[in-house]
């Protein structure tokens, strides 16, 4: 039998700190990651414990691979307690380093006996080959992008003054305001890449964290054209898109279940994660059709506009 390349106790810990984080400060830490959350096997606790095992229950910890992408959220998590633990009141009176040294060290006690430590700068080494720093840091700025697409569509169903009798080039322009506010002016549209010109492309010190293409919804076979139009300007280094889709109908329920239905049953799809419908947000995996395919993750955004 494979032997767990991180133990149990190991795991649980990490459960624990999730009750302190709870689901907001949780989910994000999973974005990006590539794993999709399933059934838990263990539903005491709350919400932030629940989550948690929504994910973990469906690793293989025997799995390098896979072991490697889940230190990686361990180390998101870790940073957060940080910033839990150190505002927190203390009635000991402690000053905030001295907290977070006090409550970090059975972290990196647990963590030793399965051959890994926990740096200073809340890096967990020892489990396969190093992990370089952009990797993190472009799954934290997909997860930011697809945060303010969702806060930019929310607004805009807010104010139908800002899509009505728009064309979706000009709603389109009102996501590059927004992106490109969040994130200095490194949002571009109409910018190449691969084998044409993508309406959005959030590229941050020469890397793509983010390849959009909007569309307006016409029907099923006219999506499945669009889904292969997004993955033509994908190239082996872009492994995070979007998919806006701006919906023009009074009950736009109907369509969205379409569109989340041929995602999800598209011949080169590895994986569909819970959808989000709170948030109006609906992650797949894609495979690419490259003769040396990669995976890229997509989101689904649809927009209200009727």
């Amino acid at each position: 039998m494979p032997t767990d390349l991180i133990s149990g106790q190991t795991r649980a810990r990490m459960r624990e700190i999730s009750a302190h984080l709870g689901p907001n400060r949780l989910r994000p830490c999973w974005q990006g990651s590539g794993f999709i959350p399933g059934p838990p096997k263990d539903t005491s606790g709350g919400g932030g414990k629940n989550l948690f095992s929504s994910y973990v229950d469906q690793i293989t910890w025997s799995d390098r691979e896979q072991v490697d992408r889940a230190l990686a959220v361990f180390e998101l998590m870790l940073r957060a307690y940080r910033n839990v633990v150190e505002s927190e009141y203390d009635p000991e009176g402690l000053p905030a380093a001295e907290r977070w040294a006090k409550r970090l060290d059975p972290i990196r006690r647990e963590f030793s006996y399965d051959g890994l430590q926990i740096t200073e700068r809340l890096r967990i080494t020892g489990s396969g080959a190093p992990r370089p720093e952009h990797e993190l840091a472009d799954s934290q700025l997909y997860a930011e992008a697809l945060r303010v697409l969702c806060h930019a569509r929310n607004q805009m169903e807010r104010l139908p003054s800002t899509t009505r009798d728009k064309g979706e080039e000009a709603i389109r322009d009102v996501l590059l305001v927004a992106l490109g506010a969040a994130f200095a002016g490194r949002c571009t549209a109409e910018s190449l890449n691969g084998a044409g010109k993508t309406d959005l492309l959030l590229r941050i010190e020469d890397r793509n964290v983010l390849v959009g293409e909007c569309k307006i919804w016409g029907g099923s076979a006219q999506f499945a054209l669009d889904i292969e139009q997004l993955f033509g300007y994908l190239t082996p280094g872009d492994r995070y898109a979007v998919l806006p889709l701006f919906i023009r109908r009074v009950r736009p329920e109907p369509i969205v279940d379409k569109a989340a239905k041929l995602l999800a049953e598209h011949p080169r799809c590895v994986s569909v994660a819970t959808p989000d419908p709170g948030n109006g947000l609906y992650p797949f995996v894609l495979r690419s059709a490259s003769s040396t395919p990669w995976d890229v993750e997509v989101a689904l955004i649809p927009f209200d506009i009727a």
